[in-house]
């Protein structure tokens, strides 16, 4: 339980410092650290032998990018609508809105190069920056097509007394009218959050939430939370006002959600206490406790770092007929071919082919390495067991038995 901050990995040349906790949670980072406080601390810790950047380099997810860049998009003609005064896509003063922004399809590709940009200084995907980049831009048309959908359902309402310039020291009052991007904070539960639009008029509050994926259950729980964050901070809502709807606004529809009583909200209040003060708490154990489950794992940016998923779920899942892809840590034992090797595994089959792209895949016979998103094939003429990394595959070395 002794707060131990440096560690060292398995892999050779990962060292870490863990992080500290968050002064305060948000609903997704809160979700994350429940699941799995492991991977909530390795994904955020400090590995100053691999990049000066905090945190695990990330592997990006293609659909994931696809929908910050969406995200990012619809933020941008937001505030631009918002700053002109414009209420929906039909005014006309929303046709120089978006001449100002370059039109969609510029936008699209620019917004796409500010998440670009910062990959290029990513070790784990600098080499595969060129094929993201050609992969996002052939998703224009559709994130155009999205984005344009939510926006004609969106109707603004004109902030006419609302005061502008809100930097983060001087946090304003939200008055009538329709805010982008708001900032809403509870410092007593330790919980924050970004609003993706609040309306006010004489009836109250409206908060609407852009989602850019499909439904997804927790969707409906993380505005709910927003609704208490809105009760809660003084700063944009000193007048306590209520908030009268919720909206979750997708690209295909939208989805009315029933705001919380008052008494919903202090229970909602009271059980947001409980979960942070119990994840911080597993969050202090050094390392935190991992909990394996292959649906899970297959999806986590850090897995190879963690022991737990190596003895369980990637252990079981090597060999499954049911399974494609999979994980596997393996011995070199021999060169087979020029793009060939031998490798031995600590489960059946015992002995693999393993097909590389190259002739120099980062590994020599005798070391141990760690595989991901492999390929796993029977041989039908041979009937012996392969591996074929492709070009999703990540390759890490283990410490030798006895290194530091």
């Amino acid at each position: 339980m002794a707060d131990v901050p440096a560690f060292a990995t398995g892999v050779q040349g990962v060292d870490g410092v863990w992080p500290p906790l968050p002064k305060a949670w948000s609903y997704s980072s809160l979700r994350a650290a429940e699941e799995c406080p492991r991977r909530w601390a390795l994904s955020r810790a400090t590995y100053a032998g691999l990049w000066t950047r905090p945190g695990y380099p990330p592997r990006p997810i293609l659909p994931a990018l696809v929908g910050d860049v969406m995200h990012r998009v619809l933020e941008l003609i937001l505030m631009g609508l918002h700053d002109r005064a414009c209420r929906s896509l039909v005014d006309p003063c929303a046709v120089e809105v978006l001449r100002s922004l370059g039109g969609y399809t510029a936008l699209t590709s620019r917004v796409i190069e500010e998440h670009i940009a910062p990959l290029e200084a990513n070790p784990r995907v600098a080499d595969r920056v060129a094929g993201i980049r050609s992969a996002l831009l052939l998703q224009v048309p559709a994130i155009r097509q999205r984005v344009q959908a939510i926006l004609t359902r969106t109707d603004l309402r004109y902030a006419s007394h609302a005061e502008h310039g809100s930097d983060d020291t001087h946090r304003r009052s939200l008055m009538d009218g329709s805010n982008p991007e708001v900032e809403l904070r509870a410092p007593e539960l330790k919980f924050a959050g970004r609003a993706d639009l609040i309306t006010i008029d004489e009836t109250g509050c409206s908060i609407t939430d852009y989602k850019t994926g499909a439904p997804d259950p927790h969707h409906a729980d993380q505005i709910r939370a927003y609704s208490l964050l809105w009760s809660r901070d003084a700063e944009v809502n000193p007048e306590n006002i209520p908030v009268r709807r919720l909206l979750l606004s997708y690209a295909t529809h939208d989805e009315w959600i029933r705001p919380p009583t008052d008494a919903e909200l202090g229970a909602l209040a009271r059980q947001l206490l409980e979960r942070i003060a119990k994840v911080e708490g597993q969050l202090r154990f050094r390392p935190p406790a991992a909990r394996p489950a292959l649906s899970m794992c297959r999806l986590c940016s850090v897995r190879h770092l963690c022991e737990e998923y190596w003895s369980g779920p990637a252990a079981s899942a090597l060999g499954s007929p049911t399974l494609d892809f999979v994980d596997c840590e393996v011995i070199i034992v021999s060169r087979n071919g020029p793009r060939s090797w031998i490798v031995e595994t600590d489960v059946q089959p015992r002995s693999a082919l393993l097909r590389t792209p190259t002739e120099t895949p980062g590994f020599a016979p005798g070391d141990k390495v760690r595989l991901l998103d492999l390929a796993q094939a029977q041989d039908d003429d041979t009937s012996r067991f392969t591996l074929t990394m492709t070009q999703a595959s990540e390759v890490y070395k283990l410490r030798r038995q006895g290194a530091s």
